[in-house]
Protein backbone atom coordinates (compact mmCIF):
# COMPACT_ATOMS: atom_id res chain seq x y z
CA UNK A 1 0.00 0.00 0.00
CA UNK A 2 1.34 3.56 -0.83
CA UNK A 3 2.40 5.82 2.04
CA UNK A 4 0.18 7.69 3.85
CA UNK A 5 -0.41 11.32 3.77
CA UNK A 6 -0.77 13.71 5.74
CA UNK A 7 -4.23 13.99 4.96
CA UNK A 8 -4.72 10.68 4.77
CA UNK A 9 -3.88 10.39 8.76
CA UNK A 10 -5.53 13.49 9.44
CA UNK A 11 -9.09 12.17 8.62
CA UNK A 12 -8.52 8.91 10.40
CA UNK A 13 -7.36 10.79 13.83
CA UNK A 14 -10.09 13.84 13.13
CA UNK A 15 -12.94 11.49 12.39
CA UNK A 16 -12.77 9.36 15.08
CA UNK A 17 -11.33 11.47 18.15
CA UNK A 18 -15.19 12.90 18.97
CA UNK A 19 -16.49 8.93 17.98
CA UNK A 20 -14.28 7.43 20.62
CA UNK A 21 -15.57 9.67 22.99
CA UNK A 22 -18.68 9.78 22.63
CA UNK A 23 -18.86 6.04 22.22
CA UNK A 24 -17.17 5.50 25.69
CA UNK A 25 -20.12 7.74 27.01
CA UNK A 26 -22.60 6.03 25.76
CA UNK A 27 -21.59 2.62 26.68
CA UNK A 28 -20.09 3.70 30.21
CA UNK A 29 -23.92 4.57 30.72
CA UNK A 30 -25.38 1.77 29.74
CA UNK A 31 -23.18 -0.34 31.85
CA UNK A 32 -23.77 1.70 34.93
CA UNK A 33 -25.95 5.07 35.48
CA UNK A 34 -26.01 8.53 34.22
CA UNK A 35 -24.54 9.43 37.19
CA UNK A 36 -20.95 7.20 36.93
CA UNK A 37 -20.53 7.59 33.22
CA UNK A 38 -21.06 11.46 34.26
CA UNK A 39 -18.45 11.27 36.95
CA UNK A 40 -15.97 8.93 35.02
CA UNK A 41 -16.12 11.68 32.01
CA UNK A 42 -15.86 14.11 34.65
CA UNK A 43 -12.42 12.93 35.59
CA UNK A 44 -11.42 11.99 32.13
CA UNK A 45 -11.64 15.26 30.61
CA UNK A 46 -10.46 17.00 33.74
CA UNK A 47 -6.97 15.39 33.29
CA UNK A 48 -6.97 15.41 29.35
CA UNK A 49 -7.49 19.10 29.45
CA UNK A 50 -4.48 19.28 31.68
CA UNK A 51 -2.61 16.93 29.87
CA UNK A 52 -3.73 19.26 25.95
CA UNK A 53 -2.86 22.29 27.82
CA UNK A 54 1.01 21.37 28.76
CA UNK A 55 1.42 19.63 25.57
CA UNK A 56 0.24 22.52 23.59
CA UNK A 57 2.31 24.66 25.61
CA UNK A 58 5.54 22.79 24.33
CA UNK A 59 4.19 22.44 20.80
CA UNK A 60 3.94 26.39 20.52
CA UNK A 61 7.17 27.22 22.25
CA UNK A 62 5.16 29.32 25.17
CA UNK A 63 7.17 30.24 28.11
CA UNK A 64 4.96 31.96 29.95
CA UNK A 65 1.80 31.85 31.64
CA UNK A 66 -0.38 35.23 30.63
CA UNK A 67 -3.41 35.79 29.22
CA UNK A 68 -2.26 36.00 25.78
CA UNK A 69 -0.56 32.79 26.89
CA UNK A 70 -3.76 31.02 27.81
CA UNK A 71 -5.19 32.22 24.85
CA UNK A 72 -3.10 31.43 22.14
CA UNK A 73 -3.29 27.49 23.78
CA UNK A 74 -6.88 28.15 23.98
CA UNK A 75 -8.37 29.07 20.82
CA UNK A 76 -5.47 26.56 19.09
CA UNK A 77 -7.68 24.30 20.75
CA UNK A 78 -10.79 25.65 19.84
CA UNK A 79 -9.81 26.10 15.82
CA UNK A 80 -8.32 22.78 15.67
CA UNK A 81 -11.52 20.98 17.36
CA UNK A 82 -13.69 22.89 15.06
CA UNK A 83 -15.49 25.52 17.51
CA UNK A 84 -16.71 28.87 15.99
CA UNK A 85 -15.66 31.36 18.04
CA UNK A 86 -15.35 35.49 17.79
CA UNK A 87 -12.76 37.53 19.73
CA UNK A 88 -14.66 40.60 21.06
CA UNK A 89 -14.18 43.55 23.50
CA UNK A 90 -10.47 43.57 24.25
CA UNK A 91 -9.08 46.16 26.48
CA UNK A 92 -6.09 46.50 28.33
CA UNK A 93 -7.16 44.31 30.98
CA UNK A 94 -10.31 41.91 29.41
CA UNK A 95 -11.00 39.86 26.89
CA UNK A 96 -14.62 39.03 25.70
CA UNK A 97 -14.99 35.69 23.33
CA UNK A 98 -18.58 34.86 21.89
CA UNK A 99 -18.38 30.67 21.29
CA UNK A 100 -21.32 30.12 18.54
CA UNK A 101 -20.57 26.57 17.60
CA UNK A 102 -19.14 23.71 19.68
CA UNK A 103 -18.26 20.20 18.48
CA UNK A 104 -19.38 18.26 21.51
CA UNK A 105 -23.07 19.94 21.83
CA UNK A 106 -23.46 19.51 18.15
CA UNK A 107 -22.78 16.07 18.64
CA UNK A 108 -25.54 15.48 21.03
CA UNK A 109 -27.56 17.63 18.45
CA UNK A 110 -27.61 14.83 15.92
CA UNK A 111 -28.39 12.11 18.18
CA UNK A 112 -32.50 12.52 19.70
CA UNK A 113 -31.28 10.15 22.09
CA UNK A 114 -28.93 12.40 23.77
CA UNK A 115 -30.90 15.84 23.65
CA UNK A 116 -31.81 15.93 27.35
CA UNK A 117 -28.44 15.19 28.59
CA UNK A 118 -27.54 18.82 27.20
CA UNK A 119 -27.89 20.94 30.07
CA UNK A 120 -26.47 18.39 32.43
CA UNK A 121 -23.38 18.11 30.39
CA UNK A 122 -23.20 22.06 30.19
CA UNK A 123 -23.23 22.60 33.55
CA UNK A 124 -21.81 19.41 35.06
CA UNK A 125 -18.40 19.23 32.57
CA UNK A 126 -18.18 22.23 30.83
CA UNK A 127 -18.58 25.06 33.50
CA UNK A 128 -15.99 22.85 35.87
CA UNK A 129 -14.05 22.36 33.07
CA UNK A 130 -12.87 25.80 32.36
CA UNK A 131 -12.77 27.25 36.12
CA UNK A 132 -10.33 24.54 37.01
CA UNK A 133 -8.26 24.32 33.88
CA UNK A 134 -7.50 28.40 34.59
CA UNK A 135 -6.93 28.39 37.87
CA UNK A 136 -4.60 25.71 37.29
CA UNK A 137 -3.41 27.96 34.37
CA UNK A 138 -2.82 31.53 36.61
CA UNK A 139 -4.70 32.21 39.33
CA UNK A 140 -4.40 35.59 38.71
CA UNK A 141 -6.71 35.42 35.69
CA UNK A 142 -10.29 35.09 36.31
CA UNK A 143 -13.47 33.48 33.97
CA UNK A 144 -16.66 34.79 34.12
CA UNK A 145 -19.54 32.82 31.81
CA UNK A 146 -23.15 33.43 32.12
CA UNK A 147 -24.35 32.67 28.81
CA UNK A 148 -24.60 28.76 27.61
CA UNK A 149 -25.81 26.93 24.30
CA UNK A 150 -26.56 23.88 26.63
CA UNK A 151 -29.13 26.44 28.19
CA UNK A 152 -30.80 27.60 25.02
CA UNK A 153 -28.54 30.79 24.82
CA UNK A 154 -27.06 32.04 21.25
CA UNK A 155 -23.62 31.45 22.47
CA UNK A 156 -21.94 30.33 25.12
CA UNK A 157 -19.68 33.49 26.65
CA UNK A 158 -15.76 33.49 28.26
CA UNK A 159 -14.97 36.61 30.07
CA UNK A 160 -11.33 36.66 30.69
CA UNK A 161 -9.74 39.75 32.80
CA UNK A 162 -6.40 40.15 34.72
CA UNK A 163 -5.44 42.59 37.63
CA UNK A 164 -5.47 46.57 36.76
CA UNK A 165 -2.10 46.37 37.44
CA UNK A 166 -1.03 44.27 34.35
CA UNK A 167 -2.02 45.02 30.44
CA UNK A 168 -2.69 43.07 27.53
CA UNK A 169 0.36 43.41 24.80
CA UNK A 170 -2.55 44.53 22.00
CA UNK A 171 0.57 43.47 19.18
CA UNK A 172 1.18 40.03 20.78
CA UNK A 173 -2.34 39.36 21.10
CA UNK A 174 -2.54 40.39 17.41
CA UNK A 175 0.21 38.34 16.29
CA UNK A 176 -0.58 34.69 18.23
CA UNK A 177 -4.22 35.00 19.00
CA UNK A 178 -5.89 37.45 16.73
CA UNK A 179 -3.97 36.60 13.31
CA UNK A 180 -3.13 32.85 14.22
CA UNK A 181 -3.66 30.01 11.38
CA UNK A 182 -3.88 26.74 12.32
CA UNK A 183 -2.54 23.98 9.79
CA UNK A 184 -3.31 20.48 9.05
CA UNK A 185 0.08 19.32 10.21
CA UNK A 186 -0.98 21.44 13.62
CA UNK A 187 -4.70 19.61 13.45
CA UNK A 188 -2.62 15.72 13.32
CA UNK A 189 -0.12 16.57 15.98
CA UNK A 190 -3.38 17.24 18.13
CA UNK A 191 -5.88 14.54 17.03
CA UNK A 192 -3.10 11.76 16.88
CA UNK A 193 -1.51 12.79 20.41
CA UNK A 194 -4.49 13.03 22.04
CA UNK A 195 -6.13 9.73 20.53
CA UNK A 196 -4.92 7.35 22.54
CA UNK A 197 -4.75 9.31 25.61
CA UNK A 198 -8.50 9.88 25.60
CA UNK A 199 -9.27 5.84 25.19
CA UNK A 200 -6.14 4.97 28.19
CA UNK A 201 -7.61 7.66 30.11
CA UNK A 202 -11.37 6.17 29.88
CA UNK A 203 -9.98 2.66 30.76
CA UNK A 204 -7.92 3.59 33.88
CA UNK A 205 -11.10 6.39 35.07
CA UNK A 206 -13.23 3.23 34.74
CA UNK A 207 -11.02 0.44 36.37
CA UNK A 208 -10.77 3.42 39.22
CA UNK A 209 -14.58 4.29 39.57
CA UNK A 210 -15.72 0.35 39.22
CA UNK A 211 -12.97 -2.58 38.46
CA UNK A 212 -10.57 -4.17 35.82
CA UNK A 213 -12.74 -6.19 34.47
CA UNK A 214 -15.34 -3.72 33.57
CA UNK A 215 -13.14 -1.89 32.13
CA UNK A 216 -11.50 -3.94 30.00
CA UNK A 217 -15.72 -5.46 29.11
CA UNK A 218 -16.28 -1.64 27.78
CA UNK A 219 -12.92 -1.17 26.07
CA UNK A 220 -13.90 -3.71 23.66
CA UNK A 221 -17.48 -3.18 23.47
CA UNK A 222 -16.60 0.42 22.31
CA UNK A 223 -13.74 -0.83 19.96
CA UNK A 224 -15.92 -3.21 18.32
CA UNK A 225 -18.60 -0.16 17.42
CA UNK A 226 -15.53 1.96 17.10
CA UNK A 227 -13.83 0.03 14.57
CA UNK A 228 -17.25 -1.22 12.87
CA UNK A 229 -17.71 2.98 12.04
CA UNK A 230 -13.73 3.00 11.40
CA UNK A 231 -14.92 0.13 8.47
CA UNK A 232 -17.64 2.21 7.01
CA UNK A 233 -15.85 5.49 7.04
CA UNK A 234 -12.36 3.68 5.21
CA UNK A 235 -13.86 1.95 2.84
CA UNK A 236 -16.01 5.08 1.91
CA UNK A 237 -12.57 7.03 1.76
CA UNK A 238 -10.59 4.51 0.06
CA UNK A 239 -13.49 3.98 -2.70
CA UNK A 240 -13.26 0.10 -1.94
CA UNK A 241 -16.49 -1.26 -4.14
CA UNK A 242 -15.86 -4.88 -2.94
CA UNK A 243 -15.16 -7.20 -0.17
CA UNK A 244 -12.58 -9.16 -1.27
CA UNK A 245 -9.40 -10.93 0.88
CA UNK A 246 -7.02 -7.95 -0.99
CA UNK A 247 -10.00 -5.00 -0.09
CA UNK A 248 -9.54 -6.16 3.46
CA UNK A 249 -5.76 -6.23 3.15
CA UNK A 250 -5.98 -2.82 1.66
CA UNK A 251 -8.36 -1.52 4.71
CA UNK A 252 -6.50 -3.10 7.80
CA UNK A 253 -3.46 -1.83 6.13
CA UNK A 254 -4.50 1.69 6.00
CA UNK A 255 -5.81 1.68 9.68
CA UNK A 256 -3.23 0.03 10.88
CA UNK A 257 -0.73 2.62 9.42
CA UNK A 258 -2.67 5.41 10.98
CA UNK A 259 -2.95 4.20 14.05
CA UNK A 260 1.37 3.65 14.14
CA UNK A 261 0.89 -0.59 13.94
CA UNK A 262 4.15 -1.52 12.04
CA UNK A 263 3.23 -4.63 9.85
CA UNK A 264 4.27 -7.01 7.06
CA UNK A 265 2.03 -8.74 4.71
CA UNK A 266 2.77 -12.40 3.74
CA UNK A 267 0.83 -13.71 0.90
CA UNK A 268 0.24 -17.45 0.61
CA UNK A 269 -2.00 -17.10 -2.20
CA UNK A 270 -5.03 -15.66 -3.22
CA UNK A 271 -6.83 -17.12 -0.68
CA UNK A 272 -4.16 -17.00 2.39
CA UNK A 273 -2.64 -14.13 3.82
CA UNK A 274 -0.83 -13.68 6.98
CA UNK A 275 -0.41 -9.66 8.23
CA UNK A 276 2.17 -9.60 11.12
CA UNK A 277 2.28 -6.81 13.72
CA UNK A 278 5.47 -5.76 14.39
CA UNK A 279 4.83 -2.51 16.98
CA UNK A 280 2.05 -1.63 18.59
CA UNK A 281 2.03 1.96 19.80
CA UNK A 282 -0.86 0.69 22.62
CA UNK A 283 1.24 -1.86 23.93
CA UNK A 284 4.26 0.46 23.59
CA UNK A 285 2.62 3.34 25.46
CA UNK A 286 1.36 0.86 28.26
CA UNK A 287 5.15 -0.32 28.79
CA UNK A 288 5.84 3.40 29.65
CA UNK A 289 3.50 3.19 32.69
CA UNK A 290 4.53 1.05 35.40
CA UNK A 291 1.13 0.87 36.77
CA UNK A 292 -0.08 -0.45 33.21
CA UNK A 293 2.67 -3.46 33.00
CA UNK A 294 0.06 -6.16 34.78
CA UNK A 295 -2.68 -5.14 32.21
CA UNK A 296 -0.60 -5.75 29.29
CA UNK A 297 -1.64 -9.36 28.59
CA UNK A 298 -4.73 -9.30 29.39
CA UNK A 299 -5.86 -5.96 27.28
CA UNK A 300 -4.33 -8.06 24.71
CA UNK A 301 -5.10 -11.23 24.04
CA UNK A 302 -8.92 -10.51 25.61
CA UNK A 303 -9.38 -7.37 23.71
CA UNK A 304 -7.73 -7.38 20.51
CA UNK A 305 -9.05 -10.72 19.33
CA UNK A 306 -12.81 -10.14 19.80
CA UNK A 307 -13.00 -6.03 18.49
CA UNK A 308 -11.35 -7.37 15.17
CA UNK A 309 -13.54 -10.51 14.50
CA UNK A 310 -16.78 -9.31 14.44
CA UNK A 311 -15.92 -6.41 12.08
CA UNK A 312 -14.45 -9.18 9.27
CA UNK A 313 -16.99 -11.15 9.99
CA UNK A 314 -19.19 -8.44 8.99
CA UNK A 315 -17.30 -6.84 5.82
CA UNK A 316 -17.26 -10.97 4.35
CA UNK A 317 -18.54 -13.94 6.63
CA UNK A 318 -16.73 -16.45 4.23
CA UNK A 319 -13.28 -14.34 5.37
CA UNK A 320 -11.58 -16.15 8.40
CA UNK A 321 -9.53 -14.62 10.83
CA UNK A 322 -6.84 -17.26 13.37
CA UNK A 323 -4.82 -15.56 15.94
CA UNK A 324 -0.97 -17.66 17.31
CA UNK A 325 1.33 -14.85 18.52
CA UNK A 326 0.33 -11.37 21.03
CA UNK A 327 3.21 -9.10 21.55
CA UNK A 328 1.83 -8.60 24.56
CA UNK A 329 2.26 -12.13 25.63
CA UNK A 330 6.00 -12.00 24.76
CA UNK A 331 6.37 -13.14 21.39
CA UNK A 332 7.84 -10.76 18.89
CA UNK A 333 5.01 -9.97 16.34
CA UNK A 334 0.58 -10.45 16.52
CA UNK A 335 -0.40 -12.90 13.87
CA UNK A 336 -3.56 -12.32 12.04
CA UNK A 337 -3.74 -15.10 9.60
CA UNK A 338 -6.21 -14.84 7.29
CA UNK A 339 -7.99 -17.65 4.89
CA UNK A 340 -11.02 -17.04 2.58
CA UNK A 341 -12.94 -19.98 2.24
CA UNK A 342 -16.11 -19.86 -0.28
Amino acid sequence: MKDLTEKDKLFFFEKHFFTLDGLWMIEAEKKTDWDTALEIDLKVWLKLLKIIFKRLKKYLNILGNDLIDLLEILTFRWTVEGWKYDIRNVDSNNVYISVRSCPYKSAMDRNPERHDKIPLICNNMCKPFYQEIIKDFNPLISLKRTKFMGFKADECDFHFSIPPTQNIDQEKLKERVLDKKVRDIDKLFYFEKHFRTLDGLWVIETEHEIDFNTALELDIIVWQQLYSIIFRRVIKYLKINDNSLEDLISILSFIWNCEGNLHEIVRYSKEEVQMNITECPYIDAMRRNPERLDKIASICKDMCVPYLDPVIQEFNENIKIKRNQFIGLGDNTCDFHLTLKE
